[in-house]
């Protein structure tokens, strides 16, 4: 697995990588989206992505995103 995080000035990206498969989960922000973030995942040549445009469901993102980091750290 490699994460990269890349940044033009409008748009930062995440991706994170399956090294052993063409799997892939890119994260976008970008200003031409307005305030929103695509998480976008490609596996098996096949893309299906998702948009949050909801401080809200960001947060509950978030949340259980530091919750599993802890639970990883045990």
């Amino acid at each position: 697995m490699s994460v990269s995080e890349y940044c033009n000035g409008n748009t930062n990206t995440l991706q994170a990588i399956d090294n052993e498969s063409d799997n892939k989960l890119t994260i976008i922000q970008s200003t031409a989206f307005g305030k929103e973030l695509m998480f976008t995942t490609v596996g098996d040549g096949t893309a299906s992505s998702v948009i949050v445009n909801n401080a809200e469901d960001l947060r509950k993102i978030r949340d259980y995103m530091d919750e599993s980091l802890r639970w990883m750290e045990d």
